[in-house]
């Protein structure tokens, strides 16, 4: 670690949970942290030598140009801090499946919404405008959801978990996970792209070394497929996206308890093949998730892809991204 104070410019405004996560993980490390109204002024400041390094979220680091692909001339992603958890959380009394009939909830996203109207078709999601939110930053946003939910105007409302762990973090709330239960549903809620990530940017040439312990290869991986992914497809809104790293045998477990995909000798293979000696420094693959849904969400369109991280990781996105191009030809109404 270095002894000279290192000066890392943030946003001042909410950034997908980015600063606490900054503050947090650096706090035993020499460096202080000043705030900027916008991604861009801070990446100008970097760029001008004034500061030393710019911590971002995943969106704004992509908004700015900074992709498996690309990134703003001068300036790289030097470090990518372990994922935070990207799932939604819903603030509400009870399960989805067990609210009242006709129920009404809070969503500020077309595609949460279509993915509430799947699971449950009599549900009427209201946005922003029903409310007279639009007006509102995020925090009086979240306390005016909360006051609503509490007199009983509402039955519930959406929020990204890093907008619960910034402005709630207290009372009731159930995770809308990515993973098939067992048991009363099998719809799953893929989140929008790109959530969860903390990256530091710093000038070519910056010592990656100092960060070094904290730079997760996982983290890394998903930004990047991520990220090119999401490029490829136009930024499309409507679009649920998640890359993640798992082990081949939790893999083939979820695709046992996920309906019987995958036959026991097919399973011993896989676990066998886990512990083999070809892969012991490759024991993850990269698994990618996509959808989206028709407007009333009674249809879902759905893509998955697992490779192993020396695959041919191009030719494996390129393909996939002419099948999920070709479905949406063939489903569009």
């Amino acid at each position: 670690m270095s002894d000279e104070k290192l000066v890392i410019g943030i946003c001042k405004q909410f950034d997908d949970g980015s600063q606490q996560h900054f503050m947090r993980l650096l706090e035993n490390f020499n460096v202080e942290f000043n705030e900027f109204e916008t991604p861009r002024d801070a990446s100008k400041s970097l760029l001008d030598g004034d500061i030393d390094l710019v911590g971002l979220s995943g969106l704004s680091a992509f908004d700015l140009g900074f992709s498996g692909n690309s990134s703003i001339s001068g300036l790289e992603i030097s470090t990518f801090l372990p994922r935070r958890e990207p799932t939604l959380i819903m603030v509400s009394k009870d399960k989805i499946n067990h609210l009242p009939r006709n129920g009404k909830i809070f969503a500020d996203s077309k595609l949460i919404s279509r993915q509430l109207k799947r699971f449950r078709p009599d549900i009427n999601v209201i946005g922003k405008t029903d409310l007279d939110l639009n007006e509102l930053d995020l925090f009086s946003i979240v306390e005016k959801l909360d006051e609503l939910h509490q007199n009983n105007t509402i039955d519930g409302y959406v929020l990204e978990r890093s907008e619960w762990n910034q402005f709630k973090k207290k009372g009731r709330r159930h995770t809308l996970g990515m993973r098939i239960d067992n048991d009363e549903s099998k719809y799953r809620f893929i989140p929008p792209p790109l959530r969860g990530f903390s990256l530091l940017i710093s000038r070519i040439g910056f010592p990656k070394k100092i960060f070094e312990a904290l730079n997760d290869e996982q983290s890394m991986i998903s930004f990047n497929v991520e990220s090119k992914l999401f490029l490829e497809l136009d930024k499309d809104n409507l679009l649920g996206l998640n890359v993640s790293t798992r082990k081949i045998s939790t893999i083939a477990r979820s695709l046992n308890e996920e309906g019987g995909l995958i036959s026991d000798i097919m399973f011993e293979k896989l676990i066998a093949l886990e512990k083999s000696d070809e892969l012991k420094g490759s024991i993850q693959m990269v698994e990618i998730i996509m959808e989206t849904l028709s407007e009333n969400g009674k249809k879902t369109f759905s893509l998955e892809k697992k490779y192993l991280p020396d695959d041919d990781e191009y030719r494996i996105l390129r393909i996939l991204v002419e099948e999920w191009n070709k479905i949406i030809e063939l489903t569009i109404d």
